[in-house]
């Protein structure tokens, strides 16, 4: 069964008895769901080759910590009842600035591409375990992390001060350019995850493919899902494969490391511009070197802040594969899993 979104108690309930005068007025701020845990800011340079990637625990402590994190998960629903929090059971909220990720999809890949990240000085969650649910087939991980602090770069860029957009920016393309840098273990052609295994995306029929050797078998694998359902003609339905294979002449040798889903929500800042977090590494790995950028073009208004951005930190290099890649998507929409 999926796991769905359930609030319980509005954010913005009054504050009723005293109970509530309490809560806000003496509970120490280590004890509120939004407490989170300063950041020192590393002045180490970046690594610029990847850190190797950690053994994953044994399938008994998994299944142990999976156990524990479903007693935290009830414990959250009454604790965001008592705080007048509003409980989400795929985001988890828990006390002493740690939160519980537990939706759909959720794989073990996403645990250890986070953990090679933070260990590379990008700024990412500290897992602090994660558990496997063998009897949850659609949501089979949960991780325990910390909660970072910052908002979502989205909330918060357009009031920031001209310097501090110049630093959010520069932070970007630093982290950008460190993740690209680095050289795939598994050889200059392979599309995979972290861990040699299938890539997961919402970019791809069933939200998963691969490992693909080469991305023309990558490439080939896409467009065999497509569709001339949604076309008005044959005509328009060729032009819009011929668009697609295009695709497979701009592909650069080599694959790049990439976050898969660098969208603005991914993104946390605070106040001065510095970039607090990089999130949900779910699709992270090796992909084709257009992809991080083409990913992060979808869907966005080229009159918007975060159009503007992407230009900046690279993606205007790539707007002919985002167009290649716009006719692929319309050829395969039929095959998604939404």
């Amino acid at each position: 069964m999926s796991r769905e979104y359930a609030p319980s108690v509005k954010l913005d309930d009054p504050p009723r008895g005293l109970w509530e005068y309490f809560r806000i007025q003496c509970l120490p701020a280590i004890l509120q769901p939004e407490f989170t845990w300063k950041v020192r800011k590393s002045t180490a340079p970046l690594a610029s080759n990847i850190p190797p990637t950690p053994k994953p625990n044994p399938p008994f402590v998994r299944r142990f910590w999976g156990r524990v994190h479903a007693l935290l998960e009830r414990f959250s629903i009454y604790y965001c009842r008592w705080m007048g929090y509003p409980f989400n059971n795929q985001i988890i909220p828990l006390p002493f600035g740690l939160l519980l990720k537990w939706p759909d999809g959720t794989r073990l890949e996403e645990v250890l591409a986070t953990q090679v990240c933070r260990a590379a000085g990008i700024p990412t969650p500290k897992i602090i375990s994660y558990g496997d649910h063998p009897d949850s087939p659609h949501a089979p991980v949960s991780i325990l992390m910390t909660r970072l602090p910052g908002r979502e770069i989205g909330d918060l860029y357009e009031t920031l001060s001209p310097d501090a957009k110049l630093t959010a920016l520069a932070e970007l393309k630093l982290y950008l350019s460190t993740i690209r840098g680095w050289k795939s273990p598994w050889g200059d052609e392979r599309i995979c995850s972290i861990t040699g295994g299938a890539i997961r995306s919402v970019r791809v029929p069933d939200h998963q493919v691969g490992p693909c050797e080469t991305s023309k078998e990558l490439h080939e694998h896409l467009l065999s899902a497509a569709s001339k359902h949604s076309f008005p003609s044959e005509a328009i339905y060729e032009e819009t494969m011929r668009c697609a294979r295009k695709l497979q002449t701009l592909q650069r040798p080599g694959v790049k490391f990439t976050h898969g889903d660098f969208r603005n929500h991914n993104i946390l800042v605070n106040e001065d511009g510095y970039i607090t977090g990089l999130i949900d590494c779910e699709s992270a790995g090796w992909y084709p070197e257009f992809w991080e950028y083409t990913a992060a073009l979808r869907f966005v208004r080229k009159d918007s802040w975060w159009y503007d951005c992407l230009m900046d930190l690279g993606a205007g290099r790539y707007l002919e594969e985002s167009k290649c890649e716009e006719a692929l998507t319309s050829l395969i929409i039929d095959s998604y899993v939404w």
